[in-house]
């Protein structure tokens, strides 16, 4: 565990102190990442989803998170609202556009909706075409498929993706899926939400589709469940020292997942959530064991 304790020994006095653009000196490990299927880019394994902080104007706050999760090696923020304006100041203020990788949620209903939603959104994030779109209408992006597409060929988007999360969505995604509509897919899972695993998972695999997830914390019930218990100290074996790392480690040792989402304004809770990204993951064996004890605190 000794590489898990020298980047949080490192890492947490560069969160904590004030905000500072992207670039400041720090002795930081960057995360692992892996290939976005069908590309030869790589995704940092652990990305940031729209945390309150981004939406509630508190602009130093969210830098300072900002600030934490990149100089760490983080790319992937998860954007929708206000949000896509407020983050995307953030990092042209800094000039870190090209350091990151946004999935930006798209409210226009039509191309001619769309375009000048996109070309807002470029005036604040920078020029080029948006990393990622993604649409939680599961129906309608399967009946406006020909508008995305057109987008694309456009250069005014580079992926489309859906999010939905929970398994009543599986079947639709994975009809997208097997229709060649996106390239990501965002869903749920974790110990507690395992179902993902079974069919979507593997498809995604099997399609060249990426996966980031969400509700690795189950929107924090999970954190209720483990509230109050020890963290087994056989944790240690695979460089966990947190319960938060724990449902994360359990994740990400799935290798269908590309990258899984957390959701937090707090810059130490940004250093925690990272350090899961490091060190040993757990083996199928080691999986079993982690799921078993989870659900006898139940």
């Amino acid at each position: 565990m000794s590489g898990r304790r020298e980047f949080l020994k490192y890492s947490s006095a560069a969160a904590l102190t004030a905000c500072t653009p992207i670039g400041f000196s720090a002795p930081a490990r960057k995360l692992p990442t892996r290939v976005i299927p069908g590309s030869s880019e790589r995704l940092p394994i652990v990305g940031l989803g729209n945390a309150r902080v981004f939406a509630s104007g508190d602009m130093q706050g969210a830098a300072l998170v900002l600030d934490t999760f990149i100089e760490h090696g983080g790319a992937y923020v998860d954007l929708s609202g206000t949000s896509r304006y407020s983050v995307g100041k953030i990092l042209a203020d800094r000039g870190a556009q090209a350091s990151t990788f946004l999935g930006n949620y798209l409210t226009g209903q039509t191309l001619d909706e769309m375009r000048p939603e996109i070309w807002k959104l470029q005036s604040v994030q920078g020029e080029g075409p948006l990393d990622l779109s993604m649409k939680r209408d599961v129906a309608d992006l399967g009946a406006r498929a020909d508008e995305f597409h057109a987008l694309k060929k456009e250069g005014l988007l580079r992926h489309v993706g859906i999010g939905r999360p929970h398994k009543r969505f599986y079947p639709a995604i994975m009809k997208l899926m097997r229709a060649g509509v996106v390239d990501f897919i965002q869903v749920n899972y974790s110990m507690m939400e395992p179902d993902a695993a079974d069919e979507i998972l593997p498809l995604a695999v099997d399609s060249n589709i990426a996966v980031v997830i969400n509700r690795p914390f189950m929107n924090g019930d999970y954190f209720g469940l483990v509230s109050g218990h020890e963290l087994p100290e056989w944790a240690a074996e695979f460089d966990c020292d947190s319960w938060a790392q724990f449902s994360l480690k359990y994740i990400l040792s799935n290798p269908a997942v590309n990258c899984v989402l957390t959701e937090t304004s707090n810059p130490k809770h940004v250093i925690d959530n990272l350090g899961a990204g490091f060190g040993v993951m757990p083996d199928e064996k080691t999986r079993s064991r982690m799921r078993g004890h989870l659900l006898k605190l139940v």
